[in-house]
């Protein structure tokens, strides 16, 4: 059994990935290169979306190249029972790029965490006051950023390899 057979998404997200150049089709000339038909890259595109082994496929946009200069990292202290509100306010929330729940510690009693992006701090902050008061919470910290030390994304086939 190949390798590809074993592991058929691992194949695809090591070898998937978006044109250089905006093509009419370019799933058609991906499908070729993976040895696949055209129908079948997009159902299996569509069943990894679907069992979230991926959660989308697009461009990725270095936000302060389009004039997002400001992003905050905010540590709130939600209440266990109120994780789903909370998720469900920031979900139609464009500016929260994304969230994170994480442990609690008896010096940190923070457990959730977002990213939000602005024109400036003025306008993160908004954001932020539109989450609180949506949720009647007035326990955060925020955490500007200061300076981008690194930022890329996950490199697939280089994660692959050291399995």
């Amino acid at each position: 059994m190949t390798e590809r057979e074993k592991a058929p998404n691992a194949h695809l997200l090591s070898n998937l990935h978006p044109s250089p150049v905006i093509e009419s089709r370019h799933f058609l000339r991906q499908a070729a290169e993976l040895g696949m038909t055209e129908d079948e890259l997009l159902e299996a595109i569509r069943a990894m979306l679907a069992d979230r082994t991926m959660r989308r496929y697009g461009a990725v946009v270095r936000h302060r190249s389009i004039g997002y200069t400001s992003n905050v990292l905010v540590a709130w202290n939600v209440p266990s029972g109120r994780i789903e509100d909370f998720s469900s306010v920031i979900d139609s929330i464009d500016e929260v790029s994304h969230s994170y729940e994480r442990a609690r510690y008896p010096e940190w009693d923070y457990n959730v965490y977002t990213m939000i992006h602005g024109h400036s701090e003025d306008e993160c902050r908004e954001t932020v006051e539109r989450i609180a008061n949506a949720l009647g919470l007035s326990d955060y910290t925020l955490l500007f950023t200061r300076r981008e030390l690194k930022k890329c994304t996950l490199d697939v086939p280089a994660v692959l390899a050291h399995d």
